[in-house]
C-alpha cells in the first residue's frame, strides 16, 4: 500500500500503513458476508478502492474543512480511506442500506477513525436542517448521473463550502450537455482536476470536479424521494 501511495505522491506514516492493511482485512471479510463491492481480490481491493479514494487528497486543504460528509458511501469509500489520510477531519457518510452503514461503522470503530455513519435517505437528509448546508466538503464517488449527482449533493454543502465529485473521462460530455447546472443549485464549477495511477500496467484516469457553493440551494432541492432520478434536471 505504501508503494501505491507513493505513486501518487502520498507518503504514509506507519501507522497509516498498518491501518491500510488492517482494513483490507476487514473488508475483505466483511464483504464476504455482506456484498460492499464485485472487487474481491487484494491488490484490486487497494488500487481501486483504497487508492482511487485518496486519489484527491493533495487537492485537499484540510484546514479548510470541519465538517465532511461522504453521500452514497455504502462500500465505506471514499470515506475510510479519506479518515486513514486525514485523522483530524470528522467525516460522516450516509447510505440509503442500514446493513451496509452498519459494516461501514464497524470497520471504522475497529480501526479507531473520526468517522460516524448514517442510515437514510439522501432527499430527506437533504431536507433536514441538522444536515441542510452543514458541511465544508462533500465528497461522492460513483454515486449518480451528473444532473442527479448535484440536486443531491449540493444542498448539503455550506455557504463557501466544496463538493468534490468523483468521475471518470465520461464526465467531460455531461459538463458540456448540462453546462452551467450547478448554478441553478447553488454551486459554481472551480476546477477540474486530472489525476491518473497505474495499476497492472494499466493507466487509471479520474477527473475531479471542485465545485464551490456560493449561494444557498432552494429549498425545493432535493425533491422527493425518487425524483430527482425519475425526473433528473436539465
Amino acid at each position: 500500500m505504501k508503494q501505491l501511495c507513493t505513486q501518487i505522491g502520498i507518503e504514509l506514516s506507519a501507522e497509516q500503513e498498518q491501518k491500510f492493511e488492517k482494513l483490507l482485512e476487514l473488508f475483505i471479510k466483511t464483504n464476504s458476508q455482506i456484498n460492499l463491492s464485485a472487487i474481491r481480490e487484494p491488490q484490486a481491493i487497494k488500487a481501486k478502492h483504497f487508492i482511487d479514494s485518496v486519489l484527491p487528497a493533495k487537492l485537499l486543504n484540510t484546514q479548510d474543512y470541519k465538517k465532511v460528509l461522504d453521500l452514497g458511501a455504502g462500500g465505506g469509500f471514499p470515506c475510510l480511506p479519506l479518515s486513514i489520510i486525514y485523522p483530524e477531519l470528522k467525516i460522516h457518510a450516509l447510505d440509503s442500506v442500514g446493513k451496509k452503514m452498519k459494516a461501514v461503522q464497524n470497520m471504522a470503530d475497529e480501526l479507531n477513525l473520526n468517522l460516524k455513519t448514517h442510515h437514510g435517505r439522501i432527499e430527506d437528509f437533504g431536507q433536514n436542517k441538522t444536515h441542510r448546508e452543514q458541511y465544508d466538503l462533500v465528497t461522492a464517488r460513483a454515486l449518480a448521473p451528473w444532473p442527479v449527482l448535484l440536486e443531491y449533493t449540493l444542498p448539503f454543502v455550506k455557504i463557501g463550502g466544496t463538493f468534490l465529485a468523483y468521475q471518470g473521462p465520461a464526465i467531460e460530455d455531461d459538463l458540456i450537455t448540462f453546462k452551467n447546472l450547478e448554478n441553478k443549485l447553488g454551486g459554481t464549477i472551480i476546477d477540474t482536476h486530472k489525476l491518473s495511477y497505474i495499476f497492472e500496467d494499466e493507466t487509471i484516469e479520474r477527473i475531479f470536479i471542485e465545485i464551490k457553493k456560493t449561494k444557498p440551494t432552494s429549498k425545493k432541492y432535493p425533491r422527493l424521494n425518487g425524483i430527482p432520478r425519475q425526473e433528473p434536471l436539465s
